[in-house]
């Protein structure tokens, strides 16, 4: 869809470029800083980018990690509060 919308407007040659984000603020230089030279950004716009870029795939996956624990707490938590979710300090009243 991109490159349908991109040919529209007029551009007839595009190229994609990978960029390769790691696990939590890793940024693999050989593979994000080489495409992004490639297009001619300079040393400051390049650095600007990866950092909103890693900022980027932080929140989406906290996102991920957040709703998961969500999930699991919602689906397992049915033993009177002795589920993954359960909090430490307020155990079963044995009574």
């Amino acid at each position: 869809m991109l490159i349908a919308n991109l040919n529209r407007q007029g551009y007839r040659e595009v190229k994609l470029h990978v960029i390769l984000a790691g696990a939590m603020e890793t940024i693999y230089k050989g593979y994000t800083d080489k495409p992004l030279t490639d297009l001619s950004l300079d040393y400051h716009k390049l650095k600007k980018l990866t950092h909103k870029l890693n900022e980027h795939s932080i929140r989406h996956a906290s996102a991920l990690i957040k709703t998961r624990y969500a999930q699991q707490c919602n689906t397992s938590n049915n033993s009177q509060g002795m589920g993954p979710c359960a909090a430490a300090h307020n155990p079963p009243d044995p009574h």
